[in-house]
């Protein structure tokens, strides 16, 4: 039996972090900062060649294996509430081959001094669904390294 040519899943992470809603939202939205702690893992590199982060504005990156930037990736803003909601479409090429295509939301809601923030990417995949998996291990990974990032923020005190 052949796979279908294009497979579809919703994906739902949730966090708490140890930062208010602000300082969560400006680590999502500052480049410099998504490209430090937005990669899966040490053997990932993410490079941004260009960032527009408003409503309608559009991000170009570039990632894959260290040294193999293999996939581009586009990210444009529909909706952003600061402090509240990001909404984005992304899409996951490489080379001329679609991989993937994405609706993003990550809703922000203060708990106390803390965040909790929920991600939910409703993918389309083309031709399989191991970019499925790998959207959300990435993902996954992603919000714990941010995670990792607030928690160095309170230790530099």
């Amino acid at each position: 039996m052949t796979e279908p040519s294009v497979s579809h899943a919703t994906i739902v992470l949730e966090r708490v972090y140890d930062a208010s809603p602000a300082r969560v939202f400006q680590a999502l939205a500052d480049p410099k900062a998504r490209a430090r702690w937005g990669t899966p893992s040490k053997n990932v590199e993410l490079v941004y060649d260009k960032t527009d982060f408003r409503v309608g504005g559009l991000d170009i990156s570039r990632c894959g294996p260290r040294g193999k930037l293999i996939y581009r990736v586009e990210t444009r803003y529909v909706d952003i509430e600061p402090d509240q909601r990001i909404v984005s479409t992304e899409l996951v090429c490489e080379g001329w081959n679609r991989l993937s295509v994405s609706l993003i939301t990550v809703e922000l809601q203060a708990l106390g001094t803390s965040t909790r923030l929920v991600l939910t990417d409703q993918i389309a995949a083309f031709g399989g669904k191991d970019m499925i998996a790998g959207s959300q291990a990435g993902f996954d990974a992603a919000l714990d390294n941010l995670a990792a990032e607030f928690m160095a923020e309170t230790a530099d005190g």
